[in-house]
């Protein structure tokens, strides 16, 4: 069995250890793209009370000769540290509590899911945001005495997993694809905040430059 993320959970390190929390998705990245044979994961829970965001991180799980898991004797196992981690630049703007997930893409950029707010958004390894995507659908469900489930709650766009399927997928062949027009609307609780002021500003300023 190979585990990594919380050591001391099988006695091999303590809190400063823990690079995991909540996780979900973990997802193999497959042959052909960047980082294949690593490990995907999103990380839901990160930092602490008063600071928690969520961040998704890439391993390489050591492997042997014939490929099979190295197991330490006695210490946690490895990797170290992931071989890459997206966190936001202001890290608690990112967070996901639950669900969620991420995808490596073909031409090396990520596909994340922030599952509760229903947000995709596609990150290059830098992590810059190239694209977004806010879910505009909701089931609206509700439990018999009118209350929402838990741990739904207030995010009613709540998506559980996002996959990206191109165009030349075997499924959409004979297809006709097309953007829906005019796209649906999307509720205020899933838009994006617009920006402030100074962050305008600061924008117009770069471009300048």
């Amino acid at each position: 069995m190979y585990r990594w993320g919380n050591p001391q959970v099988y006695g091999r390190g303590d809190e400063e250890d823990q690079q995991l929390g909540y996780q979900h998705d973990p997802r193999w990245i497959p042959a052909g793209h960047p980082g294949a044979g690593n490990l995907l994961i999103f990380s839901n829970r990160n930092g602490d009370d008063d600071n928690t965001y969520s961040a998704v991180v890439e391993i390489a799980p050591p492997t042997d000769a014939d490929g099979r898991y190295v197991v330490p004797e006695s210490e946690a196992f490895g990797p170290a540290e992931p071989a890459w981690r997206y966190t936001a630049p202001e890290p608690t703007d990112f967070f996901a509590p639950f669900i969620s997930g991420a995808q490596r893409l073909a031409n090396g950029n990520t596909l994340i899911n922030s599952g509760p707010q229903g947000r995709f958004f596609e990150v290059t390894p830098g992590g810059k945001i190239v694209w977004e995507y806010r879910d505009p659908y909701s089931g609206q469900v509700r439990m018999a005495d009118g209350s929402t489930p838990h741990p739904v709650a207030d995010f009613t766009h709540a998506v559980f997993r996002a996959t990206k399927i191109t165009p030349d997928h075997p499924a959409l062949q004979a297809r006709q694809l097309g953007p829906l027009d005019p796209q649906p609307p999307i509720p205020e609780s899933t838009a994006p905040p617009e920006p402030a002021e100074e962050d305008v500003s600061e924008e117009e300023d770069v471009s300048e430059e």
